[in-house]
C-alpha cells in the first residue's frame, strides 16, 4: 500500500514538473512574440520618421554650429566648472515625480563610460533639463527612461568606439543641449506615446527631433528660439510652481522686433577695430517694424525675427567662462605701455 501511495505521489510531482516546464514555455514563446511585435512596430516608427530626423539633423547644425566654440565642454574638468557656476544643472532630485527615470545601470547606463562620476553626467543645460520635465508633463501612460545627458568630448572619443551615433557633425550632448529617451524597456503604448508628443512639440517650433534607430532613442534638442522660455521652465519646476505652454506663433506675419540693449561686445576678430572706433552709448529701446512692401516675402521676415530671438536666448544662458564675445577693453593712454 505505501508503495503505491509513494508511486502515486512521484506521478504528481512530475506532473507538476511538465506542466510548470509547460507554461514556462508558453511563457517565454508569448514574451518572443512580444518583443518580436514590439520591434516591428518601433522599426516601422524609425522608417517613418527618418526623413524628418535628416531634416532636424540639418536644422540642429545650422543653428548650433556657430556656438561650438564657446559653448563645448572639451573634458571632465569643463563640467565640473559648469556645476559650479550654474552653467549647468543636475536633474532634480526625485526626477520620478516629474515623470522621468534615469537608467542608472544595465545596457547603456548613464555615464557608462565614467561610472565613477555618474551623478555629474545627470546634468545639462537649464534649458535643456527644462525641455526634458516639459517633454515628460506631456507624456501620460507611463515614464520616460533618459540614457544620455551631457557628455564632454574626451567621454564623445570614447563613446564613439561602441556607439556608431556619437560620431555626429555636431557634439550636442557635449554642448550640454540634448538628451536621449530610451524606447528599449519602455511599453509600447508609452514609446508611441513619446513620439507623438515630441511630432507635435516639433510642429510647434519647441523642438528638434532626431529618432536613432541603432541606439533606438528619441535625441531631442530645443529649438533656439524656445532656450529662454524652457530656462524658465525649470526655474519653475524646481521650485514646484506650474509652467504654461509657450504662445504660439500665430498672428500677424508682419514681424515687430523690440529690444532693450544692456551691453555690446565684439567678437574677437572686429575687437581692435571696435575699441578704437568712438562709440556712444545706447541704453534706449529700440523698435523695429518690418516694412509691408508687397516685394518683400513675409517668411524670411518672419526667420529673422525669430534668428534675433533665439540669438538672445542662447547668449543669455551661456556661462561666463565660455562666452567668446567677452573680451576685455584694451586700456588707452597708459604710461610705458609696449
Amino acid at each position: 500500500m505505501e508503495e503505491v501511495t509513494s508511486n502515486s505521489r512521484r506521478s504528481e510531482i512530475c506532473a507538476l514538473v511538465v506542466a510548470i516546464c509547460a507554461v514556462c514555455s508558453a511563457a517565454a514563446r508569448g514574451q518572443t512574440i512580444a518583443q518580436a511585435e514590439f520591434l516591428s512596430v518601433v522599426g516601422d516608427m524609425v522608417t517613418q520618421q527618418a526623413p524628418r530626423s535628416v531634416y532636424d539633423a540639418a536644422m540642429i547644425r545650422d543653428a548650433y554650429q556657430p556656438y561650438v566654440d564657446p559653448l563645448v565642454l572639451d573634458n571632465f574638468g569643463a563640467i565640473e566648472a559648469g556645476l559650479a557656476n550654474a552653467g549647468l544643472v543636475r536633474l532634480p532630485f526625485d526626477p520620478e515625480r516629474f515623470n522621468v527615470r534615469v537608467r542608472l545601470d544595465g545596457a547603456n547606463p548613464i555615464g557608462e563610460k565614467d561610472a565613477l562620476h555618474q551623478s555629474s553626467y545627470i546634468a545639462a543645460r537649464p534649458a535643456t533639463i527644462g525641455c526634458l520635465l516639459d517633454v515628460a508633463s506631456r507624456v501620460k501612460s507611463g515614464p520616460i527612461e533618459v540614457t544620455s545627458l551631457v557628455r564632454h568630448l574626451e567621454y564623445q572619443q570614447q563613446l564613439r568606439l561602441t556607439n556608431a551615433n556619437a560620431t555626429t557633425d555636431l557634439p550636442t550632448h557635449a554642448l550640454g543641449i540634448a538628451f536621449d529617451i530610451a524606447m528599449v524597456n519602455t511599453p509600447l503604448p508609452t514609446v508611441l506615446q513619446i513620439r507623438d508628443v515630441l511630432q507635435q512639440m516639433s510642429d510647434a517650433g519647441d523642438v528638434f527631433v532626431i529618432v536613432e534607430r541603432q541606439q533606438l532613442v528619441f535625441h531631442v534638442v530645443p529649438q533656439p528660439a524656445r532656450l529662454g522660455w524652457y530656462a524658465e521652465v525649470y526655474a519653475r519646476a524646481i521650485t514646484g510652481q506650474p509652467w504654461t505652454r509657450p504662445a504660439a506663433d500665430g498672428g500677424s506675419l508682419t514681424p515687430v522686433v523690440t529690444a532693450a540693449i544692456g551691453s555690446v561686445r565684439p567678437l574677437p576678430a572686429w575687437a581692435a577695430e571696435w575699441w578704437a572706433a568712438e562709440n556712444v552709448p545706447a541704453d534706449l529701446p529700440v523698435v523695429v517694424h518690418a516694412g509691408t512692401d508687397s516685394s518683400i516675402d513675409a517668411g524670411p521676415l518672419r526667420l529673422v525675427s525669430r534668428y534675433f530671438a533665439w540669438v538672445g536666448d542662447l547668449v543669455s544662458t551661456t556661462w561666463p567662462q565660455k562666452l567668446l564675445w567677452t573680451i576685455p577693453r584694451p586700456i588707452e593712454h597708459q604710461a610705458g605701455t609696449n
